[in-house]
């Protein structure tokens, strides 16, 4: 299936799908969302995304029940991908998911903390080539954490990516 541009509205049908089927056959789905769909759920930073980034627990049949979704709803392949993985730091991925008080059945969506995901987005500072970039998200970001300088910024970066000599 070609790539297509997701829009809120068809994330979250997606998504709700995806919840019924895993609930369906009694699976716990839990989902950490990064990225553009964060940034479009979460903060109406834009009007559609080209995938979902997301890191998807338990591994195991999780792909089918994406790829079931996708066929239903005419997404392609990739709409669920944990492509981000190259951007999680390792303090992050420690801490991946914080569940709570969840069904034990379906889906369990949760977004990373605001400072978490503008240290991805800096380091991941993409430039506008085909797609829209990191640049607009990395503004979303700046105003929503009410950071006012590069320190600043450079202090919340070191928290998720620390340099080897800090």
């Amino acid at each position: 299936m070609p790539l297509k541009k997701l829009t809120k509205q068809e994330i979250a049908s997606a998504l709700g799908r995806l919840s019924e089927l895993a609930a369906s056959e009694g699976v716990r789905l839990e989902m950490t969302l990064y990225g553009g769909a964060v940034m479009l759920l979460a903060y109406n930073a834009r009007q559609v995304t080209k995938d979902v980034d997301a890191i998807v627990h338990p591994p195991d049949g999780r792909r089918r029940l994406i790829a079931r979704v996708a066929g239903e709803r005419g997404l392609h392949d990739g709409w669920i991908n944990d492509d981000v993985k190259q951007f999680i730091s390792i303090r992050e991925a420690k801490n991946e998911l914080i569940i709570a008080n969840v069904s034990p059945t379906g889906l369990h969506v949760t977004d990373r903390p605001q400072n978490i995901l503008l240290a991805m987005k800096v380091m991941a500072c993409r430039s506008p080539a085909g797609y829209e970039g990191d640049y607009k998200d990395i503004e979303v970001l700046l105003r929503v954490t009410k950071l006012k300088t590069v320190a600043q910024v450079q202090t919340v970066i070191d928290c998720f990516f620390p340099t080897p000599f800090s």
